[in-house]
């Protein structure tokens, strides 16, 4: 149940989010999270704006206590920051 609503939650989020409407695809994943995708199978260039909500839900659902996960939503949290003073 608290999949499904991160889910829900997210890809509204996606879909009102300027940054993610201003992406251009393909485009590469955080280098931090290069281990963790191929650990969990997400590909670590991202084709589309499908595979980006796929991507975040499955960050999203994915406990902190990994350091890997804690290490990629940091560097995933940067790479947004970056995007959005760009677009400015």
């Amino acid at each position: 149940m608290r999949l499904i609503a991160a889910a829900i939650s997210l890809a509204m989020t996606a879909m009102t989010t300027p940054a993610l409407a201003d992406l251009s695809f393909p485009m590469s994943i955080p280098q931090e999270c290069f281990e963790l995708a191929q650990r969990e199978g997400v590909p670590t260039v991202i084709q589309n704006k499908y595979q980006a909500t796929r991507a975040k839900v499955k960050l999203a659902s994915m406990s902190g206590k990994d350091p890997l996960v804690r290490d990629c939503r940091a560097a995933v949290k940067r790479a947004q920051q970056s995007q959005e003073a760009m677009a400015r």
